[in-house]
């Protein structure tokens, strides 16, 4: 029998058995071979604090489902080899969509996280159901490049800027996207592209796309502040998004007063200080396409949004004490550097000495992050 193979007959098992959601117990299971595989059963059974024979009835279900695989057999030891165990790529698929005023990107993975492919292109989206209609296209081309089995469609996430009311999964967008405010944006995504609907903020997506695809590879907790158009963010804590209450932590825009808001850290301002610079772009995705790291105006905007930048970075670090703050976002690394150049903590040492404070990092993650996060959200809680 080949080791990719369960002991029992894969035709018992049905497609939409497959992609049932997984017990507590399971997912534990599935996020520590996403996280050390491939791995043994017996390492498994150590690191979970589960029963070795509870494992190995565990295991033999995930494999029925395609779930996981075995690889060749290790020898270490005493005792019979064993067969390491991975995630299935194959398993299933998801989409992240990351939506901005001026820009979509959306990025295929399986469940193993690997991006089967990717896509991103200027687009204006205040029409909403233009946008939808994209986005279709774009799906369709993805799958087919990708050549993957589109049964195993787990669903679409879906970000966007702005903060949840309270009120189903309703975003309060911004002013240039008018038509995404306040609306069902789940019920209607699902109703015209026929999967199952995730949606999240930019800032939640974008620290759940770097926790799992940068600096939370190392890190167990950190803060994430999401520079665009605005300036928002999200926070994660033992390797797991931290969303709130309403889904809004993160917002850090909030830390200010709204007369010191005018002067945070965001692209809005940047575009605007070209402008009065004589540099006029259409949008912020031509600016960014177009930027000069070497311009004066990248360190006139780095050093007048200092103070509020140190006041938020100041009250993350006294409030959630992180290993790391990193800053993202739709910002280039120029621009990032830039700022924590000019970035500092409120510092009153006692005997000499202050707290510990967190270190600032850049994002480490080469694609669009908020599309990846997004796409990590169907596979959440349903499979991890």
């Amino acid at each position: 029998m080949p080791a990719s193979k369960s002991r029992r007959s894969q035709d018992r098992v049905s497609r939409g058995e497959k992609l049932r959601a997984c017990t507590e117990t399971e997912r534990r299971l599935l996020s520590l071979i996403r996280a050390v595989g491939p791995v043994s059963r017996a390492e498994l059974a150590r690191k979970t604090g589960l029963a070795p024979l509870s494992v190995t009835r565990l295991i033999a279900d995930l494999l029925d489902r395609d779930l996981v695989t075995e690889g060749a057999r290790v020898v270490a030891g005493r005792g019979q080899p064993s067969l390491p165990l991975s995630l299935a790529r194959d398993a299933a698929f998801s989409y992240g969509v990351s939506i901005t005023e001026d820009a979509l990107s959306i990025a295929l993975i399986d469940l193993s996280g690997v991006v089967r492919d990717a896509w991103r292109e200027p687009f204006e989206t205040f029409d909403k159901s233009a946008a939808l209609t994209r986005l279709e296209k774009i799906f369709d081309l993805l799958a087919t490049r990708a050549a993957i089995d589109r049964s195993r469609l787990l669903g679409v996430g879906v970000a966007a800027s702005g903060f949840f009311t309270g009120l189903r999964r309703q975003l309060n967008t911004p002013l240039s996207m008018e038509q995404w405010a306040l609306s069902d944006l789940d019920a209607e995504f699902s109703a015209r592209l026929g999967l199952p609907i995730w949606i999240d903020n930019d800032g939640n997506a974008a620290a759940a796309g770097e926790a799992l695809y940068g600096v939370g590879k190392t890190l167990s907790s950190f803060a994430y502040l999401y520079v665009g158009r605005g300036l928002g963010g999200g926070v994660v804590l033992d390797h797991s998004l931290w969303r709130g209450r309403n889904g809004n932590a993160g917002e850090f825009t909030g830390l200010l007063s709204p007369d010191r808001r005018a002067d945070r850290p965001t692209l809005g301002l940047l575009r605007e200080m070209f402008a009065a610079d004589g540099k006029a772009f259409a949008s912020i995705d031509q600016m960014l396409a177009e930027l000069d790291p070497a311009s004066p105006v990248i360190e006139a905007w780095a050093k007048r949004t200092a103070p509020e930048l140190n006041a938020i970075l100041s009250a993350i670090a006294a409030t959630l004490d992180p290993e790391a703050i990193v800053i993202g976002g739709r910002a280039t690394p120029a621009l990032v550097d830039a700022l924590i150049g000019q970035a500092s903590y409120y510092s009153v040492p006692i005997r000499d000495r202050d707290r510990t404070f967190p270190i600032l990092l850049r994002s480490q993650v080469v694609r669009d992050v908020t599309a990846l996060g997004a796409a990590s959200m169907p596979f959440s809680g349903h499979f991890f």
